[in-house]
């Protein structure tokens, strides 16, 4: 296996497990250091277990290669930062910053409580910036960098949560603006939304029956959803948005999944009526729209 990242020092959050954890060990064998941050939490994020990311740890330094683990709550602006500088304690600097830390938390507008919302921004959300806040200049500062934070499918709103629908578009948003404001400094920022088989996507299994059985999804994404490859054949997509050869993509999404690549289109304006030169005339009347509307812009269902 060639090893395209000798020399560099990675971090993964919520590599005990999962997509994190495939991540991390394929860093390790291309030749980065890693440092391999898990709180060790269950599905829906709650309590704390060493040994998810010792286990990656162990299984890293078995294949030969060089890990540390941390356990911070990245959740936090402290513990975020707490693994920032782990890592460059550890390995004299920070390269790369891989954000999949993340936790099943569900629930809908009719029931989710307020501490939840926060709690399901924190650690899906606002935990990508605060590493980034940490990471991103002292990667400007040596003139290199990666950062890869995940997104999901449900930022489109399709799952009926909005809490995390909120988080997750907000991931896409945020990154696209760190592209922006990193751009020429070496320093790549990109969005993973990625398909595999995790003990979170398990978790999901009794919503996508039902959703099945009521006919709200049909029989072709009830069995994608049913043969939903490992984490495994996510990692490749992401550990090459790491090296140089990726120099030049940033502020995409990229999704991965089974023998899967494919790049998102960015959110932009699809169809558009105009009435003059838009400042010296008089603004629309509702009338106009009742007509307009769904002739010109969205067809009524």
């Amino acid at each position: 296996m060639s090893r395209r990242l000798d020399g560099k020092a990675a971090m993964v959050t919520g590599a005990g497990n999962g997509i994190g954890r495939a991540i991390a060990l394929l860093l390790a064998d291309h030749g980065a250091q890693v440092v391999v941050n898990d709180l060790g939490t269950d599905e829906g994020g709650d309590g704390a277990d060493a040994s998810h990311a010792a286990r990656t740890v162990a299984d890293i330094e078995a294949a030969g290669g060089t890990a540390v683990a941390n356990h911070s709550d990245v959740a936090t602006f402290e513990g975020a930062g707490a693994v920032v500088q782990q890592t460059v304690d550890a390995y004299g600097r920070v390269d790369i910053a891989v954000n999949c830390a993340g936790a099943a938390i569900e629930g809908s507008i009719y029931e989710m409580a307020p501490e939840l919302y926060h709690k399901t921004i924190a650690l899906q959300m606002s935990q990508k910036w605060y590493i980034a806040r940490h990471a991103v200049p002292l990667m400007a500062a040596q003139g290199w960098g990666r950062v890869v934070n995940t997104t999901s499918h449900g930022a489109l709103g399709d799952l009926g949560q909005p809490a995390f629908a909120a988080a997750m578009g907000g991931v896409i948003s945020m990154t696209k603006a760190l592209a922006t404001e990193t751009a020429g400094t070496g320093v790549t920022v990109n969005c993973l939304a990625p398909g595999a088989a995790t003990r979170l996507h398990a978790k999901s299994h009794d919503d996508f029956k039902a959703w099945h059985e009521q006919g709200i999804i049909d029989d072709e994404m009830w069995q994608s959803y049913l043969t939903t490859p490992p984490p495994e054949y996510v990692a490749p997509a992401v550990v090459w948005l790491c090296t140089d050869a990726a120099d030049y993509v940033s502020g995409q999404v990229v999704h991965a999944a089974g023998g899967q690549v494919a790049v998102f289109n960015e959110l932009r304006e699809e169809r558009a009526i105009y009435r003059g030169d838009h400042s010296q005339v008089d603004p629309w009347t509702l009338d106009e729209l009742d007509h307009l509307f769904p002739r010109n812009l969205l067809p009524r269902p």
